[in-house]
């Protein structure tokens, strides 16, 4: 039945993936225009690979992460080290999932129960958020069997599209309640219940991990993250068991495996009341197979910055030792199993150091990727052993699973956005951007240039000083700049390198130097000085990663803006960068006055390098349409693409806040 139902699930993944892929409005600006036949950077053997480029600099980035990781790690010694340590990153933690929402009534209903041979169950719908539907299935011991208030495991359920139907889930917790424990298994957003990307007929468009994904490119908009709302649910879930009479409120513990045990690592990082956990088939380390091989995971499994500020996977481990923790991992897993050791080993020394070794286990399975039986076991024996003191042998007997219909919390069987005044998660974040609008406004109300300078510099994290480009190589009309350690920029020009001028323009764009407009400003009669510069992951470098990140939705660099995600960088800084860097080099070489063209989405990065370096340009033009974040965000799919996302950037301003100040200024240029 298992292999069964996973088949039927991946291929809906596929039909979903490729529904959405339809509804996008075009492919974000990205094409394959003429380039030489012999790439500059690869005959003067400065880059292998250009299409790597970036890729290989942010590993390499990551490795530096790693040293300083084990470096900081390496200084934790006493308690008070310890204590200092796990403070300083879990709020670090919760500042990178952004702002969360007030506790408001839970309004729960349990709308199904039942009563099978050795448990009983009941179907309860709550509201995390006003407007938040959370479905779920509380499975509780029966009374003649064992005398209540129980202990209780939070099951949070893994990238399945029947979430708490899953056999494997809705079995754990079954297994909790025949062994005297409730399991409390609820439906994580866009899985079981909970689908949120619906047609007007009342199809699923989308679901699962590209639904995901979907949440993310507008939560980094605002500040969040997918993470953000599964947190927030399952930390609402504990509040419920802490709502029955049944429940021991001091006693819950939280299990899951794959995209649960994500959750499972999360929520026992942050939340002081979980007394107990189990993660399954997720932790390893970014430090190795994970980002080097396998490649960042869905939108949830990278949180802004967590590289910058010191989290790797082992610290979800020990960010609340001695919490007691079960790690189970299994040997044919894709989440690297020795990588996952390597984690345990870390946080076993920091389980040592506070004298509770005894409170921290591994359980290794040769298995592949998912919920095994033994697994199930180990987690219900681990938590009946510590909640309990009972360290009985279970079994996973052949109890009766319940069918789709029993399991149900909305007896239609339809989403709970049929629900009236049903919230999505886009809706939520709209509504933040929207509230966000009036104090960002208000920001650049007779803003000064060095107030805006640093606003968009803190932003879009550009470098405060730029150093001026270095001149590498040279090849017919492309000079190579180089603005970074192993990053190089082929620029297209109509002038040779000793000539002087009074006036320059320099043009960029998202789909490299020679885009269609660019050739035709080359070709326009007295069309003056021109450096078409490719900014770093546009033209050559352009790289085309994995569509585990849907291309059409998210640019063909999905993957590459994760690594930069993680390491607390934004693609637009890193491109404003450059393209500071290169005018810096005209600047001083010339001291001609620079005019700056910038088509499609590098329109982005021409807006915040003209405000972050008013000096550099003359002025600015945009050539073609530059839609605002908040109008991407409004569009159920998108196009939203990664690397011209700025986390947090509602914050601070918006397209339109940008080329108004620069209108204001007199640069803007129509």
């Amino acid at each position: 039945m298992s292999s069964r139902v996973f088949r039927q699930t991946s291929l809906f993944m596929a039909v979903a993936f490729c529904a959405v892929a339809s509804l996008c409005f075009q492919q974000v600006g990205y094409s394959e225009d003429a380039l030489p036949e012999q790439s500059i950077l690869v005959s003067k053997g400065l880059c292998d690979n250009p299409e790597a480029m970036m890729r290989t600099k942010f590993l390499a980035e990551i490795a530096d992460a790693e040293k300083e990781w084990i470096a900081n790690y390496e200084a934790v010694e006493t308690k008070e080290d310890v204590e200092a340590y796990q403070q300083a990153r879990r709020d670090a933690f919760r500042k990178a999932l952004g702002p969360m929402w007030e506790r408001t009534p839970l309004n729960a209903k349990i709308t199904g129960q039942g009563v099978k041979e050795k448990y009983r169950y009941e179907n309860i719908i709550f509201e995390s958020i006003p407007g938040v539907y959370v479905t779920g299935t509380l499975f509780l011991p029966l009374e003649e069997r064992f005398k209540g208030p129980y202990p209780a495991m939070l099951v949070v359920c893994g990238h399945t599209l029947n979430g708490k139907a899953w056999e494997e889930y809705q079995g754990a917790g079954i297994l909790a309640a025949v062994n005297g424990m409730a399991g409390f298994v609820v439906d994580p957003i866009d899985q079981g219940e909970r689908f949120q990307y619906i047609d007007d007929q009342g199809k699923v468009v989308t679901a699962t991990v590209p639904a995901h994904n979907l949440v993310q490119a507008g939560s980094i908009l605002v500040g969040r993250n997918t993470a953000t709302f599964e947190v927030w649910d399952m930390m609402r879930a504990i509040d419920y068991l802490q709502s029955r009479p049944e429940i021991i409120g001091d006693k819950i513990g939280v299990c899951g495996t794959s995209g649960g045990g994500t959750q499972t690592s999360y929520i026992m990082s942050l939340d002081d009341r979980v007394a107990l956990a189990a993660p399954s088939c997720y932790i390893c380390t970014f430090f190795n197979d994970l980002t080097n091989n396998l490649g960042p995971q869905d939108g949830e499994q990278n949180i802004f910055g967590q590289l910058a500020f010191g989290m790797d996977h082992a610290d979800y481990l020990f960010l609340r030792a001695p919490i007691p923790t079960l790690m189970c991992c299994a040997t044919k897993d894709f989440f690297n199993c020795d990588d996952g050791w390597r984690s345990y080993r870390y946080a076993a020394r920091i389980f040592s150091r506070l004298q509770y070794s005894n409170r921290l286990s591994i359980m290794e399975k040769d298995d592949v990727h998912g919920y095994s039986e033994d697994a199930r076991v180990a987690t219900m024996r681990w938590a009946l052993l510590w909640f309990t003191g009972r360290n009985d042998e279970i079994v996973e007997h052949d109890q009766p699973l319940l069918d789709d219909q029993e399991i149900l919390s909305m007896k239609d069987g339809k989403s709970v956005m049929t629900l009236p005044g049903a919230k999505t998660s886009r809706d939520l974040n709209i509504e933040l951007a929207q509230s966000l609008k009036p104090e960002r406004q208000k920001k650049w109300d007779g803003i000064t240039a060095e107030a805006a300078s640093t606003l968009v510099r803190d932003r879009a994290i550009v470098r405060a000083e730029t150093p001026a480009a270095k001149v590498v190589a040279e090849e017919g009309n492309d000079v190579v700049f180089e603005t970074d350690s192993n990053i190089y920029l082929t620029t297209r020009v109509n002038f040779k390198s000793d000539e002087k001028f009074d006036e320059m323009t320099i043009r960029i764009s998202d789909v490299g130097r020679t885009s269609e407009p660019t050739n035709a400003a080359f070709a326009a009669e007295n069309c003056g000085k021109i450096a078409a510069v490719e900014l770093r992951g546009y033209g050559e470098t352009q790289a085309n990663g994995r569509d585990y990140y849907n291309h059409s939705q998210f640019g063909p660099d999905g993957s590459d803006n994760c690594l930069a995600y993680l390491l607390g960088k934004t693609y637009v800084g890193l491109r404003v960068d450059d393209l500071l860097a290169v005018a810096n080099y005209y600047r001083e070489k010339t001291g001609a006055k620079i005019k700056l063209e910038a088509e499609g989405y590098a329109g982005t990065v021409a807006l915040i390098a003209a405000i972050a370096s008013p000096e550099s340009f003359e002025s600015v033009k945009l050539i073609g349409e530059l839609p605002t974040w908040e109008s991407q965000l409004e569009k159920p799919y998108g196009p939203i693409p990664l690397t011209n996302t700025i986390h947090g950037v509602l914050n601070d301003f918006d397209v339109d806040d940008l080329i108004g100040y620069l209108t204001k200024t007199g640069k803007m240029v129509k």
